[in-house]
Formats: structure tokens, sequence, C-alpha cells
């Protein structure tokens, strides 16, 4: 049996939360009829400091519905951390998250296995195949975000991160558990895996059709989210400081031997001599100050990510993949042996 759970971050949802549920449940019906090894076992919501009536109307929701977990924290802390909390209480094979507004739908959730399966892949993310916002500007600079950050980091999969995703449960758990205050989620994902795929599903922001509805991500938090991503990174762009000094460093080397030369062949008009030796004196200390301040920063980085918890390896048990392809294949009447 190959079992599925369901996290979702709750800090604005009262008027979503029972339309998600009755979408999750029709999910379950449908396995359950459709699928002989698949099961959604759990449906886990981590409420957020609501601050709307959205923790009361879970708890109803509950009452009936064994498969449904209700996860209370102390105070707001923000979708990821909620994310993570919900991600630790799981213990599905693998973790789907989805967002509480309906923006994500439930039904899709098999569009995530299929793709794992067929890719061999650890990780899915959606990525919307039409606009997400009702404005043509924050769908491009939200594109145009993820690039710059993902060239600044090193890490290519940036430019797929999305809050609907697909996550193997081991792998999931494995990185929650040592994510910090600081570290971005799906950052420290990759740190355990680089089999990641990717989706082409509607995705919809049903709170921000209106032009004058305010935007859920400010300017302020798209700059601390990226230089979350940054942090939790390799970070490429110390490198640049190594390439310069080892740059200037060279150059002041070919020009001094240069110099030397002009010198004592008198190549050199004498009034330009002066100027020479200063060039050089100058190029020669900031090539090795800049070649110095890049090693430090590149050891800074690593250490930070030691600091982080990144692991020096990981071990993961993909068995259970067989059963899935093989369960997944029966429903469309072509079982394999």
């Amino acid at each position: 049996m190959v079992t599925v759970s369901t996290v979702t971050p709750v800090y604005q949802g009262e008027n979503y939360l029972g339309q998600l549920v009755e979408k999750l449940e029709e999910v379950r019906t449908s396995w359950t009829e459709q699928y002989e090894d698949l099961k959604l076992i759990e449906s886990i919501f981590v409420i957020d400091g609501a601050k709307d009536n959205s923790a009361a109307v879970l708890y109803e929701l509950a009452k009936d519905r064994n498969w449904i977990r209700v996860i209370e924290l102390s105070k707001n802390y923000g979708q990821h951390p909620a994310t993570i909390a919900g991600i630790l209480h799981s213990s599905g094979e693998w973790v789907v998250t989805l967002d509480e507004d309906l923006q994500h739908n439930p039904i899709f959730i098999i569009n995530f296995l299929e793709e794992v399966v067929k890719k061999n892949s650890d990780i899915c993310y959606a990525r919307s195949s039409e606009k997400t916002h009702n404005s043509f500007v924050k769908d491009k600079l939200a594109i145009l975000f993820k690039y710059a950050i993902a060239k600044l980091s090193g890490v290519p999969f940036i430019v797929d991160f999305n809050s609907f995703r697909c996550i193997r449960g081991s792998i999931g758990r494995s990185a929650a558990a040592i994510s910090s205050h600081e570290s971005y989620f799906d950052v420290v994902l990759c740190w355990f895996t680089d089999r990641v795929t990717k989706i082409s599903i509607p995705l919809k922001d049903f709170r921000n059709l209106d032009e004058s509805a305010e935007s859920g991500y400010s300017v302020w938090s798209l700059i601390k989210h990226g230089k979350r991503m940054i942090m939790t990174s390799s970070i490429k762009i110390l490198r640049f400081g190594l390439v310069i000094g080892i740059i200037a460093f060279g150059i002041s080397i070919l020009l001094a031997i240069y110099a030397l030369y002009s010198t004592f062949y008198k190549l050199t008009p004498p009034a330009s001599q002066g100027w020479s030796s200063t060039i050089l004196v100058i190029l020669f200390f900031g090539g090795l100050l800049s070649l110095l301040v890049g090693f430090v920063l590149e050891s800074v980085s690593d250490l930070l990510l030691n600091a982080k918890g990144k692991p020096t390896f990981f071990t993961i048990d993909r068995s259970s993949d067989a059963v899935l392809e093989k369960t997944l294949a029966k429903k469309n009447g072509n079982p394999k042996k």
C-alpha cells in the first residue's frame, strides 16, 4: 500500500476550508474505488495563528472525519514554518503540500504521483499553465525574481519552486527536521536530492483576482524570501571575489614583469615610470586583498551551510515506487507484470 499525506498551512482560510475538505474527500473516495494500493491516509491542517475563524471551522470539519488532523501553532510563524511543522507530523510515503485558498486543486495530486513515477523523481513542483495572478506584471516579476535568485544562489531548481508540491516522505521529513528559522525549505530539500521535476497544471490565485486587492507578498517579503534562498545555498556570487582576485593578481604579476623589462631596456619614458609603479602596487595588493576576502567569504558560506545542518550524505529507499507504478498502471487498464 502506497500512502499519501497532504499538508496545508492555515492563516486566513475560513471561506475556503469547507470546499477544500470536500475536494480532498472526493479524492479519497475516488482513490478507494479506482486504486487497490493507493490511499490518502491523512490531511494535516496547521493553524498558523489564524486571524479569522479558521480554527473553529477546521475542528468542526474534523469531528466526523478521522483522517483530518489539526495542528495549532502557538502564534503566527509564517507559511514555511507552518508547512514544515505539518510535514514533521506526516506519515505518508508521499507528502503533498497545498494552500488553503483553493488555488491548488487536490484532483491534481494523482498527476504528481504519475509524474514522479514516470521520471523516477523525489520531488515534483506544480507550474501554472495559465496566469496565476490577474496581473501580467505580477506574473513576470515573479518569474524574473526566481531566475535572478537561481543565478545568484547556484540552485537551478529555484525557478520551479511552488507551494503546491509532492515530496517523497522520507526526504520531506528529514529536510523539515533540520530546517532552521532562516532556512528556505525548498533549498533544503535540494540538499537531499537532485531528482526534481515539474508538471504543468492550471493554478489561480483567487485572492488576487481583483486588481485592487492587496497582494499577499510585498516587496519587502520578496526581498526576505530572496535573502533566505541565497543564505541557504552555496552562495555562488561569492566566488566572483575569488575570480576577480586571481585575475587582478595575475595581471599585476604580468605587468610587473613587463615594467621591469621596460625599465631594464629603457623602453618607458622617465616621466611615466612613477605612475607605472603606483598602478602595479595598487593592482597587486588590491588583487591579493580580493583573493583573500574571496577565500574568507567562501569559507563563511561553507560554515553557514554546516551550521544549518546540510548533510554529508542521505540514504533513501525507493522500493515502493514499483508498487505505485503498478497501481497507477492497473487503473489505466494496462497492468504491469
